[in-house]
């Protein structure tokens, strides 16, 4: 099967089986978020996270300021961009220039303000969507007119509504080419499953069987991102409710979906540890 690999930003960001696994740390804004332990209550606290975050091999920085879990209390735009926006200042002023920030969201408003303050520090953007563009369409028009990098989540009609690969593959074909048919480059476009209980039909087998077979994303020939730390189908299959201690599955789960594909990894631990069990798992794939 064709190789996967691409460059973003004048190749200041290269991703791919080529390439090393690149971590995307969590900066998590959310105090409605399912883990608790995640949530940065102050810009020490915050600047304090990303400066660790690079000194471990942090090469992106996923920034969200509003809960997708779906039983999350919901929080309005405006409440979203009084979060984002300071702490995407303080993050420009504090990141060299080589570290991307992603920005966690579903509405074109909080990528436009997001966006000028990058433009305003000279930094690189792209945008994490876990609706693929059905909550706000117009946030596509936007990411089209700047040519912005965007990560597009497996969804249908809300959030994470897919439950298989088969059906994730059908739906990400569709939105790659309705966003090519508008003139968008499809190579600017990273692609997550969706792993997690996002409806109730949703089962933690479905998503053992979506890590187990990630490998049959690479026909779409789009880097892969998994977003699995801390989630609740640890919890389940090891019998632990409580995220705060999920670290030792989320850490297996993320060899195991680097051994069968996954480019970029969201999560809320950079740490050494998980660079030595990324390293494992990228050479045993490499000699596979």
């Amino acid at each position: 099967m064709k190789e996967i690999n691409t460059s973003l930003f004048n190749a200041s960001l290269q991703i791919g089986d080529d390439h090393p696994t690149i971590i995307m740390g969590v900066l998590n804004l959310s105090p409605e978020s399912f883990y608790k332990g995640s949530v940065y209550e102050n810009p020490k606290m915050l600047e304090k996270s990303v400066k660790n975050m690079i000194n471990n091999g942090a090469k992106m920085l996923d920034l969200g300021a509003r809960s997708t879990a779906p039983w999350s209390k919901s929080i309005i735009v405006e409440e979203e961009l009084e979060r984002i926006i300071p702490a995407m200042n303080l993050i420009c002023k504090h990141i060299p220039k080589e570290i991307i920030v992603s920005i966690d969201t579903q509405y074109s408003s909080v990528a436009e303000k997001s966006h000028e303050i990058a433009l305003k520090y000279e930094r690189n953007m792209v945008i994490n969507d876990v609706s693929c563009l059905k909550t706000d369409p117009s946030l596509a028009d936007f990411i089209i007119d700047h040519e912005i990098p965007i990560i597009l989540m497996a969804s249908r009609k809300i959030p994470g509504d897919l439950l298989t690969v088969d059906k994730i593959i059908d739906q990400f074909k569709t939105s790659i080419y309705e966003l090519k048919n508008k003139g968008y480059d499809e190579n600017l476009i990273i692609l997550d499953p969706g792993i997690g209980k996002w409806i109730k039909e949703k089962t933690h087998d479905h998503d053992l069987k979506i890590i187990g077979n990630l490998e049959t994303l690479r026909i779409l020939s789009k880097p892969i991102l998994v977003a699995i730390s801390r989630k609740s189908f640890i919890g389940t299959t090891l019998n632990i409710p409580e995220p705060e201690n999920r670290l030792n599955g989320t850490l297996a789960a993320t060899v195991i979906a680097i051994y069968n594909g996954a480019h970029i990894i969201r999560t809320h631990d950079v740490n050494a540890q998980l660079l030595e069990m990324i390293k494992m798992a990228e050479e045993i794939r490499r000699n596979k």
